[in-house]
């Protein structure tokens, strides 16, 4: 069973409170303000290589729209449930995806192996293991267009010396499937990204092939009422938790941290580093009363 000492907080695409989401400069504020470790989201470019974005379409994180050399790509997709139009990284060779800036600060898209050098060059500079979290989008969708996703995943963690258990790094998706068929190819902790309501959850089942259920928070606790049976179900079938995504105060992390889960991503590290460090103060202050 996974069971930290305390919750872990994990810089949800970095520190996007702050600077703009999966950006080298938003992880890296993320990891100097103290998380246990940072999230991300991959997708895959036309030739196969894995690019940190959230989704797959590019016109809200990049100026691809005001180029008119790619006028002509702009096309409608259905991703997942939804129909979307834009320009997608599916199209674009990682050249090409790597020339392109965001529409109001020049962060560049990187790839899943620039921020692995940037999570093991910090965790250097701050003496500790600094952990990644990696969601893996649309597993099925770059399937169906011969862009397996698995392959290139874990041949880029072997790539970084980080496949195996104790590397600090998790796997995740909603895709329940794509768990599944990971959890048959790897020994590294994964979690069951969840959007439901709390009762649909099947504890036991999950239990058979990840190491952690990711939650919405609403599924925990909504403010004002107490926490829901989750994460006790969880912990007794040996799940971790780890609950998405905060985005207020100090107030707001205390409560997801006495509600018993196993970490929080937040856009916002700082402050749930702020509410954890006031937590084991008091945890101290309780043992020698």
């Amino acid at each position: 069973m996974f069971a930290p000492e305390r919750p872990l907080v994990i810089g949800h695409r970095g520190a996007p409170g702050y600077l703009p989401e999966h950006s080298l400069d938003s992880y890296r504020l993320a990891m100097r303000q103290g998380v246990d470790a940072v999230e991300t989201d991959v997708v895959m470019s036309k030739d196969g290589i894995l690019v940190v974005r959230h989704e797959n379409e590019l016109s809200r994180t990049t100026d691809v729209a005001l180029r008119p050399e790619f006028a002509d790509r702009r096309t409608t997709k259905r991703v997942g449930r939804k129909k979307v139009t834009g320009w997608f990284t599916e199209d674009f060779t990682l050249a090409e995806l790597t020339a392109l800036g965001a529409p109001t600060e020049q962060h560049r898209v990187i790839t899943l192996d620039q921020l692995l050098l940037l999570v093991e060059d910090e965790s250097a500079r701050a003496g500790r293991r600094i952990g990644l979290h990696v969601e893996v989008k649309h597993p099925g969708y770059f399937a169906g267009l011969g862009l397996p996703m698995m392959a290139a995943l874990l041949e880029t963690l072997r790539d970084h010396g980080v496949e195996n258990p104790g590397s600090r790094l998790w796997i995740q998706s909603f895709d329940a499937d794509f768990v599944r068929r990971i959890a048959l190819h790897t020994t590294l902790p994964l979690v069951q990204l969840l959007d439901c309501d709390w009762s649909e959850v099947d504890c036991a089942e999950i239990a058979t092939y990840a190491e952690a259920i990711g939650p919405k928070k609403s599924m925990v606790q909504k403010k004002g009422q107490p926490a829901t049976p989750l994460v006790d179900l969880a912990h007794a079938h040996g799940l971790g938790v780890f609950v998405y995504t905060l985005r207020k105060g100090v107030h707001q992390a205390r409560m997801y941290f006495d509600a018993g889960v196993d970490g929080v991503f937040t856009d916002y590290p700082d402050r749930c580093v702020q509410a954890l460090r006031e937590l084991v103060a008091e945890s101290l202050v309780e043992e020698t009363a």
